[in-house]
C-alpha cells in the first residue's frame, strides 16, 4: 500500500490518509480498478491515471461520468477537483469510462487502443439496448465481437462456446429455438471474417450514422 498508511473505512471512500482517497472506475468491459488520487487531484488526472493502465495515448476522445444523487448520469468535469465534485453531486463514488467524443471516420482514430475501446462502447451500447439496430446488425456486430475478442474462427473445434457468450440485446426477447438459429447465423458471419480492428470499428461507426 502507498506510503505504507493503514488502511481504514468511512462511508464514502477507502482513505489513505486525510489528504489522498481510492475511488474505482469501471472501465467498459465491466473490469473495475481503483485509483489512489489526492483531495485535490483534478477528474483529468484521474482519467490519465485509467489511461495508462488502458495503455491509451488518445484520452482527449474519453471521459469519465457517475450517477448523480438523482440517479442520472453526469460527466465529471474534468478541469474540477474530483473528491469536491463527487461529494457534491455524485451518490456513490464510482466512476464509470466511456466514450465522451465521437469523430466521423474511424480513420481519425490513430491507436488500436483507441479503436478497441470504442468497440468495446458500441458493444456495450448495442447489448444494453441504447443503440437500436436491425436483427441484421446485431448478428454482424456479434460476428465481428466474437472475431474480436476471441479471433479466427479455425482456432476452435466446435463453435459451442457461443451459447455462453452474450451475443444479443439484453431487451429482445428469443425463444430457445431461435436463439440457437441465430447463435448459428453468428457462427457463420465469424467464419467469414478475418478482420482486424479498423473493420469492427469501421462497420460499428456506420450504427452511429457515421461513415
Amino acid at each position: 500500500m502507498p506510503f505504507g498508511l493503514k488502511l481504514r473505512r468511512t462511508r464514502r471512500y477507502n482513505v489513505l490518509s486525510k489528504n489522498c482517497f481510492v475511488t474505482r472506475i469501471r472501465l467498459l468491459d465491466s473490469n473495475v480498478i481503483e485509483c489512489t488520487l489526492s483531495v485535490e487531484s483534478t477528474g483529468q488526472e484521474c482519467l490519465e491515471a485509467v489511461a495508462q493502465r488502458l495503455e491509451l495515448r488518445e484520452t482527449h476522445y474519453f471521459g469519465l461520468w457517475f450517477l448523480s444523487k438523482s440517479q442520472q448520469a453526469r460527466w465529471v468535469e474534468l478541469e474540477k477537483p474530483l473528491k469536491k465534485h463527487l461529494d457534491k453531486f455524485s451518490n456513490e463514488p464510482l466512476l464509470f469510462f466511456g466514450v465522451m467524443f465521437y469523430v466521423p471516420n474511424v480513420s481519425w482514430l490513430q491507436q488500436e487502443a483507441t479503436r478497441y475501446q470504442y468497440y468495446l462502447q458500441v458493444k456495450k451500447d448495442v447489448l444494453e439496448g441504447r443503440l437500436r439496430c436491425t436483427l441484421e446488425q446485431v448478428i454482424r456486430l456479434a460476428g465481428l465481437a466474437v472475431q474480436a475478442d476471441f479471433g479466427d474462427y479455425n482456432q476452435f473445434d466446435s463453435q459451442d462456446f457461443l451459447r455462453e457468450y452474450v451475443l444479443f440485446p439484453m431487451d429482445l426477447a428469443l425463444e430457445e429455438a431461435v436463439l440457437e438459429e441465430l447463435t448459428q447465423k453468428v457462427a457463420q458471419e465469424h467464419k467469414a471474417h478475418r478482420t482486424i480492428m479498423e473493420t469492427v470499428c469501421t462497420w460499428a461507426f456506420s450504427l452511429w450514422g457515421f461513415s
